[in-house]
């Protein structure tokens, strides 16, 4: 068999003026928003209705807007941020090659912890405070869960 050239990069999305093929429908939209926003106005602007303008500009800003997230940004990078913005840090993982600082486990102690010694370094004065504290949270929250286990009885 004859080999057949092929496009080597089939997966990709289809790029028409830096605007990726799945948004064309956002931009569509947005468009026609900026279009029929002021129709009920009936405004003229250099004797111009005001829906043209309000719709060119809106069509620019909608694919500048989706350059401006594609070019240079690594994929779904908008919806990284977004979760970051409106969610807490512990909901969601951090991007690995983000720019936080990884969260260190200094609490975490080596094998000589697991058979009941301590290290003498003043990182172990730190993990065994962190090891009470731990041991403190998981009472605390025993404790709230049986208060709510015995309302949950009472109400019945």
């Amino acid at each position: 068999m004859r080999a057949r050239p092929i496009r080597r990069n089939i997966y990709l999305p289809v790029v028409r003026f830096g605007v990726a093929d799945s948004d064309w429908f956002t931009v569509l939209l947005i468009s026609c928003a900026g279009y029929l926003a002021p129709v009920p106005f009936g405004i003229t602007v250099l004797y111009v209705p005001l829906q043209m303008w309000t719709w060119l500009l809106a069509t620019a800003g909608s694919i500048a807007f989706f350059n401006y997230i594609r070019i240079g940004r690594k994929p779904c990078w908008l919806q990284h941020k977004l979760k970051a913005l409106f969610f807490h840090h512990r909901q969601h993982r951090a991007i690995p090659n983000g720019r936080k600082r990884a969260f260190t486990r200094s609490w975490i102690l080596n094998n000589e912890a697991a058979h009941g010694w301590l290290r003498s370094d003043p990182q172990s004065a730190r993990s065994s405070s962190t090891l009470i504290l731990l041991d403190h949270n998981s009472r605390i929250q025993e404790a709230i869960e049986e208060r709510w286990n015995e309302s949950l009885l009472m109400t019945n």
